[in-house]
């Protein structure tokens, strides 16, 4: 078949699924979907995951998403139909790997809402942003109540952004805290999140805090602990590793790290994370051969980033705290 902008790709996605750390583990479990997509720079219907019992929460790091990325018709669209998918989506490295310009991220976060909004639709997606850091969400079924840079006792090398939402009719509301982690300094800003958790808790009033994002929390940044387990220093008693070690949240075929992570509270949030979690391998998604940016078929997907997103399923209703 002719290969053209015009012409309808059959693509499907593999979702990686990880197990919950406590309570009934769900295994194997995978999530194919197929879409026709009519091109790869602006039409063809989002891919939102249409459950109706649950929201689904992400966290990409988009590698220096900044002008250049926005400028490429086809990465742009690829990297807003990744967003259509989700109901809350934690972007990190927008405008740069480090502390951008305020005027250079809002550019490219206005630029980003409104290719996510010409594929969902006028007004589907809204966005927060502080630094380095992004929350683009659904506005039909999310409410943004607060947000805010972390102000708090620990020293970031990126000071994380944090937000209060509520799902809309329905019980579960929660706190978002998402993070970029110095390579350098991980050792000691990982372990530090646990404070910026709790006291997100007491800043927002909120018992469900999420704190996801690029942790870097593998390799030689971080001694993660064993494949298929909980991540070191993180106690089981207090806290669920939704993307559990050894799963592999990096681009590059040179490693398997899973320097991307979603943390969360055993006692109160458990009872909202439906135990269902991946990563979005977007290679088996996308036609990423159409992709600007790169000249070999190998480097593609990191047109992109050199990361994957990877997202995590929670209950509408089920929050009693």
């Amino acid at each position: 078949m002719k290969k053209t902008l015009l012409s309808v790709l059959s693509l499907v996605v593999l979702l990686v699924a990880t197990n919950c750390s406590i309570g009934p583990d769900v295994v194997g479990v995978s999530d194919y979907e197929s879409r026709a997509i009519t091109t790869l720079n602006g039409s063809g219907a989002p891919a939102y995951h249409n459950q109706s019992d649950r929201i689904r929460i992400a966290s990409f790091n988009i590698e220096i998403f900044g002008t250049t990325k926005t400028s490429r018709p086809n990465v742009l669209w690829t990297l807003a139909h990744i967003a259509t998918r989700y109901d809350i989506i934690a972007i990190q490295e927008v405008g740069s790997n480090g502390t951008p310009s305020d005027s250079t991220a809002t550019t490219v976060m206005n630029t980003y809402i409104n290719a996510v909004n010409g594929i969902a639709g006028s007004g589907a997606y809204s966005y927060v942003r502080g630094h380095q850091y992004a929350f683009v969400y659904r506005n039909a079924t999310i409410t943004k109540k607060a947000s805010g840079l972390y102000s708090g006792s620990k020293t970031f090398s990126y000071t994380p952004l944090r937000a209060n939402f509520a799902v809309k009719n329905n019980s579960f509301d929660f706190a978002m805290l998402t993070i970029h982690t110095s390579p350098s300094k991980a050792v000691t800003e990982i372990p530090a999140l646990q404070t910026a958790m709790s006291e997100t808790r007491t800043f927002y009033n909120e018992q469900d805090v999420i704190c996801l994002g690029d942790f870097n929390a593998d390799g030689s940044y971080y001694s993660a602990g064993a494949a298929g387990a909980s991540l070191n220093g993180w106690s089981t008693s207090t806290y669920i590793t939704v993307i559990k070690n050894g799963v592999d949240t990096t681009v590059s075929t040179g490693n398997s790290y899973t320097y991307d992570r979603i943390q969360i509270y055993n006692g109160a949030t458990y009872q909202d994370y439906t135990g269902y979690s991946g990563v979005l391998k977007f290679a088996s998604y996308y036609k990423v051969s159409m992709l600007e940016g790169t000249t070999t078929t190998a480097g593609k997907e990191s047109a992109l980033s050199d990361h994957y997103p990877i997202f995590a399923d929670f209950r509408k209703s089920a929050d009693t705290n």
